[in-house]
């Protein structure tokens, strides 16, 4: 529900169903934003759903994991989501709301930025496709996809360590870990723009790609490193064609 002035044609008379009925995957780079803007722990508002192509795993040869944003059970909305009046409601966390619910309805056909046609709202034509910043939206969905190149990754150096070890790891040791990937990138980030400064060492074990129990390893996930997503009754409603049931 992105609700800016550009898509007012299409959300001005919202009343949440994007909210209510998709499922939203976030990256950990949403997961970040999310905790630091709203100043809360990702257990508040992230939940995690067993999928044979998930991407973390809690045990060493256990199930794998998506993260996606939790919803309420007695309305079935998205935990941001306020109910304002009956039939009305808004995004409670708009300035930090995830990439993929920033960008909707867009998507990125090709190099071109269009409507998608299987939104809850309407069909294509309830958006004013000229009015938008298109731009900025194609912008903002290369970002999403490289997001997701981070989010396989450190999802690959978790799982390394997962794999490596005897026990099973708690939730609140990946959200912990999830949000010490982004310390870690900015110090990497630092040391890269000043070769002659040594980094502090960093004692942590948990924080990806230090050693530890055992080594992180880079790997790929095509189908969801190329786009942000959320899903609806088994199909993408993200930036490309990543399914997700």
């Amino acid at each position: 529900m992105s609700g800016s002035g550009a898509n007012l044609a299409g959300c001005a008379s919202c009343k949440g169903r994007c909210c209510r009925e998709y499922t939203v995957n976030v990256t950990v780079a949403d997961i970040r934003k999310l905790a630091t803007g709203m100043a809360l722990h990702p257990r508040e508002f992230v939940a995690l759903k067993e999928k044979d192509d998930g991407d973390f795993r809690l045990r060493p040869g256990g199930p794998k994991f998506d993260l996606r944003l939790k919803h309420r059970p007695v309305t079935e909305g998205c935990v941001f989501l306020m109910e304002i009046a009956p039939g009305h409601a808004r995004c409670g966390a708009y300035a930090h709301r995830p990439r993929v619910c920033a960008n909707f309805p867009a998507a990125l056909i090709g190099n071109t930025v269009t409507i998608r046609s299987d939104t809850l709202c309407g069909g294509s034509d309830s958006w004013n496709l000229t009015a938008m910043d298109l731009p900025a939206l194609r912008a903002n969905i290369m970002r999403n996809k490289a997001a997701w190149r981070e989010h396989l990754r450190i999802a690959e150096q978790w799982n390394a360590r997962v794999e490596g070890g005897w026990r099973t790891r708690s939730e609140d040791e990946l959200f912990a870990f999830i949000l010490a990937a982004e310390q870690q990138y900015s110090a990497e980030r630092s040391a890269a723009s000043a070769p002659s400064e040594q980094p502090e060492p960093v004692e942590d074990a948990d924080i990806p790609g230090r050693s530890g129990e055992d080594a992180g390893q880079e790997g790929s996930n095509a189908a969801k490193g190329a786009a942000g997503t959320a899903v609806f009754g088994g199909q993408d409603v993200g930036d490309s064609a990543h399914a997700s049931a």
